[in-house]
């Protein structure tokens, strides 16, 4: 008992310490340093993360020797420890890409593996999102996965063109529809819609064309027509808009559409030629 006393000692004193440590800087930060909340956010999770890592190894090298003998003679948890170590280290090296990337922010909304949110909290292992349907609507739901993702899975960034982005919106059409004046009064209806937005999407996306070293799309509504299956054809809209308003454009574009729609006559319907009876003999 006495020579694993200092290293009771030794743990008890590092928890106090890191716990004085994360209170002290949690109440400057929450304090008035005129730092917006996104720096705030920023700051505070990084001072959580670093001083987690070097807890972590201080205490590792306090019962580096109770680890060590524990490690040796258990041969089942020391395999248990290298896929748990395995995941950890995956994890760890997911966050280090991440960081150094910059392929979001916080307050970003990405998407990844299925799961698609607002950044909220990120650590060494983990990421939170406040999570978000296909509608770009929050669903009052949080959401948290591995970082080790980073490593296996591609991620979307749905920010990062800043304050605009492009939406994209799919309209199906009834078999007997007028194609291309469909088309002309869906781009009509969207141009209506969104001309306050093209110029800065047009800027966000130059801005990014130019960091990127690569060829954007232009900001103007776009419709192409597609055909997924045999005789169902589909029209795709892509348009700009505000990253906080991407659900409420798309919105008043469909509505303006549908009435636009619900005005047009319908196609003339072919008369059939008239039946001729065979002659009597």
């Amino acid at each position: 008992m006495s020579a694993i006393a200092p290293e009771i000692v030794a743990t008890i004193i590092l928890i106090v310490l890191a716990a004085g440590v994360n209170f002290a800087i949690s109440a400057v930060l929450r304090g008035k340093l005129g730092l917006t909340r996104e720096t705030k956010l920023r700051a505070s999770i990084l001072w959580r993360n670093t001083l987690l890592l070097i807890t972590t190894l201080v205490f590792l090298y306090v019962w580096r020797g109770e680890l060590q003998a524990a490690a040796l003679s258990l041969a089942a948890l020391s395999v248990a420890l290298v896929i748990a170590g395995k995941e950890l280290l995956t994890s760890v090296l997911g966050y280090i890409h991440r960081t150094t990337s910059g392929s979001f922010r916080f307050g970003d909304v990405i998407e990844i593996n299925g799961i698609k949110g607002e950044v909220i909290d990120q650590t060494l292992l983990s990421t939170t999102v406040l999570e978000m349907s296909e509608e770009h609507q929050f669903t009052g739901r949080v959401a948290q996965f591995p970082n080790s993702f980073y490593v296996s899975h591609p991620l979307k960034n749905h920010s990062r063109l800043g304050d605009y982005q492009l939406g994209l919106l799919t309209v199906s059409l009834a078999p007997n529809a007028n194609i291309q004046e469909a088309k002309s009064t869906l781009e009509e209806v969207a141009n209506s819609v969104c001309t306050e937005y093209v110029a800065p999407t047009q800027a966000a996306l130059r801005e990014l064309e130019g960091e990127q070293f690569v060829l954007m799309p232009s900001a103007e509504p776009r419709v192409i027509i597609r055909m997924a299956e045999a005789g169902k054809v589909s029209l795709t809209l892509r348009y700009p808009c505000p990253s906080g308003r991407r659900t409420r454009t798309e919105q008043e574009i469909l509505s303006r559409y549908l009435s636009a729609v619900t005005e047009m006559p319908p196609p003339p319907c072919e008369s059939a030629p008239a039946r001729q009876d065979p002659p009597v003999s």
